[in-house]
This record gives C-alpha cells, sequence and structure tokens, in this order.
C-alpha cells in the first residue's frame, strides 16, 4: 500500500477540501488557511494541518428538542 504524500498541491489540496482552486488562493492570500511557503510563489500544504484546521471549524450538532405537551 502507498503512502499519500504529507505535501499537496494547490490542485491536490483543493480537491482534498471540496473547493475551488480559486477559492483556496484566495484563503491563503488572506492567510485563512494552513500553508507551507517554499518560495515567493510555491505553496504546499500538509494534510495534517487541514485535517486539524477542519476540525477547529467544525459545527456541533444541536440536541434534538422535543416539543412540550399543549
Amino acid at each position: 500500500m502507498e503512502k499519500e504524500p504529507e505535501l499537496m498541491s494547490y490542485e491536490e489540496a483543493a480537491a482534498y477540501l471540496g473547493l475551488l482552486k480559486g477559492t483556496l488562493y484566495a484563503l491563503v492570500h488572506k492567510r485563512q488557511v494552513p500553508h507551507v511557503r517554499l518560495g515567493p510563489r510555491f505553496v504546499r500544504f500538509r494534510r495534517s494541518d487541514l485535517d486539524r484546521w477542519l476540525l477547529d471549524r467544525s459545527v456541533p450538532e444541536l440536541p434534538v428538542q422535543r416539543r412540550g405537551k399543549r
């Protein structure tokens, strides 16, 4: 079984997150998504950072409230 690469390109990270590549570019520009800058125009994404970023943004579900009898 082949191990998945730890660092991902824009294309790979966008697909992994289910985003358009342009949306990911905007998030990087605004520094709203974790990334590794290896050069002025060379950006990569760590899978573990993206997983943590997603978990940090998870919204817990609300408990189901039952209606009382009238």
